[in-house]
């Protein structure tokens, strides 16, 4: 019954020319919700929090979900050399003109990660062993599916890491070393915490970091938090970076930044680190009162706007409105929501293209 109605729909709705390409874009909206998705790397490391495997075993579940994800997008893909791009509310963002950086794209170089410790397989969980029912799905559920269909429609890497719990450390810890081993195998390695989202999936990372002003110099850039807290602000006064998005670029210097991060509550190095092992904001805390101090050249940290990389419209400062990282600190729920709703306005936007070439 459902393969009739997805045929008759496609009689509906496209010329017969494209009528098989456009099942397949409806049969690829069904995949994504029911998790029946490409190639993934699980990371099970049992006794290490730092080792990495950069070849992993791998749980081959569908084929072809990759490019079937960035056929629905491709039309309405963002040019990676485009100065300005304009949102859902009718804002314009632009990048500098002269700014040549990243003209073409990354590809498997850039991977987008996703670390956590919790293993959990419940009803609409990531690891849930049958098919995920999008009714139950978990808000951090949505925002991994987020992640990973960002890269199918880019063509950029992307790995699920799940992390042995770090000893006598938070757990927001793991990031750290994962994020570092990662780096030896990529040029760039692009973090997200499972409550943050990419808004824009059509807008190319290369280009983001081109408004950004990431450079070949650029270790790592985070997102400010907002300045309206002291709570936000680091020992000295200055409004804290959040480490819910990174950025890192791979060095040898980005490396001995990513060493010291970890190990800055030895206090070898940074006296009074201690207490992030702990105490709250964890490894955000070490690095806004620490890292960032100690690597100090030009462009080694870059910033990141509240506005476009943190927060979301909802919250209290309303210069930090989440326009293209959304972070969803308070409303856990809202990356299931907006995966679904992602997903139906790219097959609705191939509708409507479609109707009119009819």
């Amino acid at each position: 019954m459902k393969n009739a109605n997805l045929t008759h729909m496609a009689k509906l709705l496209l010329p017969r020319a494209s009528r098989q390409k456009g099942v397949l874009l409806v049969m690829g909206i069904l995949v994504i919700f029911g998790l029946v998705t490409h190639t993934w790397g699980f990371y099970f490391e049992p006794r290490s929090v730092l080792s990495y495997r950069s070849n992993p075993h791998q749980v081959k579940l569908a084929s072809h979900t990759s490019n079937l994800m960035h056929d629905l997008w491709k039309p309405f893909l963002l040019d990676i050399n485009a100065t300005s791009f304009y949102t859902d509310e009718g804002y314009t963002y632009e990048v500098p003109k002269e700014n040549e950086n990243w003209a073409k794209p990354l590809g498997k170089r850039l991977l987008i990660l996703d670390v956590d410790t919790r293993l959990d397989k419940g009803p609409g969980a990531m690891l849930n062993d049958s098919a995920l029912d999008y009714k139950q799905m978990k808000g951090r559920t949505g925002g991994i599916m987020n992640h990973y269909l960002y890269a199918m429609i880019h063509g950029y890497d992307y790995k699920f890491v799940r992390a042995p719990d770090y000893p006598k450390r938070h757990q927001t810890w793991v990031k750290v070393p994962v994020i570092r081993e990662a780096l030896k195998s990529h040029d760039f390695v692009v973090f997200l915490d499972a409550d943050a989202e990419f808004m824009y999936p059509q807008v190319p990372f290369e280009w983001l970091m081109k408004r950004w002003n990431i450079t070949d110099q650029t270790l790592v850039a985070l997102a400010n938090d907002p300045g309206d807290s002291d709570r936000n602000r680091d020992e000295k006064g200055k409004v804290s970076q959040n480490t819910g998005f990174i950025i890192a670029q791979q060095s040898n210097r980005t490396q001995e930044l990513f060493d010291d991060w970890e190990h800055c509550p030895s206090e070898k190095k940074f006296k009074g680190c201690a207490r992030w092992a702990n105490d709250w904001a964890h490894e955000q805390a070490a690095f806004s009162n620490y890292i960032r101090y100690s690597y100090n050249q030009t462009q080694d940290i870059g910033t990141i706007p509240c506005m476009d990389g943190n927060g979301a419209p909802y919250i209290g400062d309303k210069t930090c409105g989440g326009v293209f990282i959304r972070h969803h600190w308070f409303r856990k729920d809202d990356p299931a929501k907006d995966l679904q709703r992602l997903i139906l306005e790219a097959f609705m936007r191939v509708v409507i293209r479609t109707r009119s070439t009819m």
